[in-house]
């Protein structure tokens, strides 16, 4: 076992819990950005998840029940939408479980090396290499930005659920009286308003057929 950790071997498997962990990262990264995309025109989406969303919701307006809170909901199908068999949820929190793996295997690895009577020079070698790894973990994050991209994602699905579906729901199998009563008064203006430029038009042609005889007869 003091030959594995002469041979920094340890700092090789640091090494490659960050590269691992920056990998995954940019496939959160990428998986975000589809589901961003999707979320955009999520009332046309073929997203599977997403479209159970919408058909959940709908549902729950044909059976009269009104829904309070989008947000919660939205929250909940973050953690039913999977990549890999891990949730949308989960992708976010690729960096926390690198440095953890990372911090894991420099505490397991000081501990050894105290107990193998490891020199100086290999203790601070090891504390440095788990620090670099650290550090550009933390940077890819500035790089993928993985929360601001699941943060969109929560914004655009909860504000199609919220500002569209819902009040269309609403409208339609909540309050279907005041809809119609709506669109009644909404034709009758239209029929109103062009009835009145018909007759306007017609008002206008018969002044200039009268300017016209006029002219004529002074002739």
């Amino acid at each position: 076992m003091k030959q594995f950790l002469q041979d920094y071997n340890m700092v090789f498997a640091m090494a490659a819990a960050g590269c691992l962990t920056i990998m995954m990262k940019s496939i959160a990264a990428i998986v975000y950005y589809k589901l961003i995309c999707q979320a955009e025109q999520m009332g046309s989406t073929q997203n599977k998840y997403m479209k159970a969303l919408v058909g959940k919701i709908t549902a729950s307006y044909k059976l009269k029940r009104e829904i309070h809170n989008i947000k919660c909901i939205v929250d909940k199908s973050m953690y039913n939408m999977r990549f890999l068999g891990i949730s949308a949820a989960g992708w976010k929190n690729m960096g926390i479980y690198g440095i953890s793996a990372v911090f894991i295997v420099l505490v397991s690895c000081l501990l050894l090396g105290v107990y193998f009577h490891m020199s100086y020079e290999w203790h601070a070698l090891t504390g440095l290499s788990a620090v670099a790894v650290i550090v550009l973990l933390a940077t890819s994050e500035i790089l993928f930005q993985i929360h601001r991209k699941y943060r969109l994602l929560q914004l655009q699905m909860t504000d199609y659920l919220e500002n569209v579906l819902q009040p269309k729901l609403e409208k339609e199998y909540l309050h279907p009286e005041e809809e119609k009563k709506y669109q009644n008064e909404y034709f009758e203006n239209e029929e109103q308003t062009e009835q009145e430029d018909e007759a306007a038009a017609s008002m206008e042609d018969l002044k200039l057929f009268e300017e016209f005889v006029e002219e004529y007869l002074a002739d």
